[in-house]
């Protein structure tokens, strides 16, 4: 029989493998002539690493968000996206395991490192794939070839992290700069202790304890700690804390939160004798569910130092009468530090509830410091019959810190923006303030607290007046005035704010007496509906040099 179609045919088969290969030059080249396809490999590569998700503030990545999932697409999409991802370290210096993640998926991980490149690990929600963090510890981060700099571990279980320190072991001698690590779970007690962590982890500086049901007992030895990071469900001894503060030399990042406490009584009487002295603290966070708690944490402090973020909060709204102590504390607690120059006041939201009570924040900063912050959250109270629904006038209780113009937290502020809506003795205090020159203001409607203050319209009951809040000649250095009106959601209810802003300016030139009042610099109304009138603008030319009216987009 003769061979001839069976040569015919691998002709054939080869024929088509050569075209099939042109075909696809063809359809290489025709992608190449696309704009997204000219952009050059480097500036790709960078959007395809902005593209991942990678660990956030807390150390953990959103389940919804999965990088590798991410990587997976873009390897998918085409030869030239492909080649690049491999080709760029960046893309891979992130491992994130989950409990469906497969070796296969890690050992192409694994094959992308390049030598001494450094690794960010994130094992979020581990209960039953220890394997797979077995296998990253074996095979993928070999010493040779990779730097593990942090690491972050959340399990459910305690033989998952037992095996996740002995397999760690292997690697004890390598550079470890950062580990953020979880103990305790809402399934029970984690029985892995400080001591364990810090045997196999001798270089630690970034730690991330959650616990439960008390306090770590075994922080202090971590002796290069730098930031230090407790979630906590009861403190029942907190001279730990103080402890803590004190002897860690290296720390200048702390942040407790308490999700519970015992009762408010057994904290009475433990206060330290001594103040605690905190000159290396750059940032510290405090959250506390009960006030006793957290003013028997913060009145012993003293900031020493140069203090970049400071956040004080209680979310204690069965005793909201004890907020009145907080901000004494706190200005106890900054005998060296110069008075804030800017202050933000704003209603908070504490978590997700619809019913939730009103928290108010006090945001403080520095001018010549931009991003250093003290930020103060407490409980208020609201009027029991609002003029507005939608916007509840805050009782005095939220003013705690605008009660005096003369104290340090406002003695020498130049730029307040207020973002609720608050009584009238907090516009009486800060009427008063003699270097506040610019203000941020929401408007609610056109006879608020504000404009009263402007007008001098200010009546109490029996018509007695009290000396200490009379306000001779409100706000005497205000040069600028930002109005926010987007919650004048009825169309004119912009231009007819306006109007009676201008007219209480108007009053307050006129009941200056001898005391000349010249014109505000600028006034600037944001988030309009409305057109602004010729008339309504002259009215606001009349007592200011320049009028802004920025329509709502």
């Amino acid at each position: 029989m003769s061979s001839a179609p069976f040569e015919s045919q691998i002709e054939l088969d080869r024929e088509i493998v050569r075209l099939e290969q042109q075909l696809l030059d063809l359809k290489r080249r025709r992608n190449a002539m696309s704009p997204i396809s000219r952009i050059p490999p480097e500036l790709l590569s960078n959007i395809f690493f902005l593209a991942l998700c990678f660990l956030e503030a807390d150390g953990v990545t959103p389940h919804k968000l999965d990088p590798n999932v991410t990587k997976q697409a873009i390897c998918a999409v085409s030869h030239h996206w492909r080649e690049t991802s491999f080709t760029d370290p960046k893309l891979w210096m992130e491992i994130h395991v989950r409990d469906s993640t497969t070796t296969k998926y890690l050992d192409l991980v694994g094959k992308n490192l390049r030598e001494n490149q450094e690794v960010y690990l994130e094992a979020h929600d581990i209960v039953k794939n220890s394997s797979a963090l077995r296998h990253i510890f074996l095979h993928v981060l070999k010493v040779e070839k990779t730097r593990l700099k942090r690491v972050v571990i959340s399990a459910r279980y305690s033989y998952i992290f037992r095996e996740i320190l002995r397999e760690s072991s292997l690697w004890e001698d390598t550079v470890t700069l950062d580990l953020v690590f979880y103990r305790g779970s809402p399934f029970g007690k984690i029985d892995v202790t400080g001591q364990d962590i810090a045997a196999v982890f001798p270089h630690i500086r970034e730690l991330r304890l959650a616990t439960m049901p008390g306090f770590p007992r075994d922080l202090l030895h971590f002796l290069n700690i730098t930031d230090l990071y407790l979630i906590v469900y009861i403190v029942d001894d907190i001279h730990q804390v103080f402890e803590i503060l004190k002897s860690a030399e290296r720390l200048v990042s702390f942040k407790l939160v308490v999700q519970h406490t015992r009762h408010a009584f057994e904290l009475e009487g433990v206060l330290p004798s001594a103040e605690v002295e905190l000159s290396r603290l750059k940032r510290f966070e405090l959250d506390t569910r009960d006030t006793p708690l957290l003013l028997a944490l913060l009145q012993p402090l003293r900031f020493r130092g140069n203090m970049e973020r400071v956040f004080i909060t209680t979310c204690d709204t069965r005793r909201k009468e004890l907020s009145h102590l907080v901000i004494p504390a706190i200005i106890l607690a900054f005998p060296e530090t110069s008075a804030p120059e800017t202050v933000k006041v704003m209603r908070v939201s504490v978590n997700s509830a619809e019913d939730e009570p009103s928290f108010v924040g006090y945001e403080m900063g520095w001018i010549a410091r931009q991003g250093h912050r003290l930020t103060v959250v407490l409980p208020v109270l609201q009027n029991d019959n609002p003029s507005s629904v939608l916007a509840p006038e805050i009782r005095p209780l939220s003013t705690l810190p605008f009660m005096d113009p003369n104290s340090w937290i406002l003695n020498n502020v130049q730029d307040i923006e207020v973002g609720t809506r608050p009584t009238l003795p907090f516009w009486e205090c800060i009427a008063r303030i003699p270097t506040l020159r610019r203000l941020t203001i929401t408007a609610w409607d056109i006879d608020d607290c504000f404009l009263r203050i402007l007008r001098g319209d200010v009546e109490r009951p029996g018509n007695v007046r009290d000396q200490d809040l009379e306000v001779p000649m409100p706000f005497p250095a205000l040069r600028s005035i930002k109005v926010n009106t987007e919650t004048l959601s009825t169309s004119g209810l912009d231009v007819d704010y306006a109007r009676a802003l201008g007219q209480a300016l108007e009053a307050r030139a006129a009941g200056a007496g001898e005391e000349k009042v010249g014109k505000i610099r600028k006034l600037e109304f944001r988030s309009c509906m409305s057109e602004l009138g010729e008339e309504t603008r002259g009215i606001l030319l009349s007592v200011a040099l320049c009028v802004r009216w920025k329509m709502k987009n």
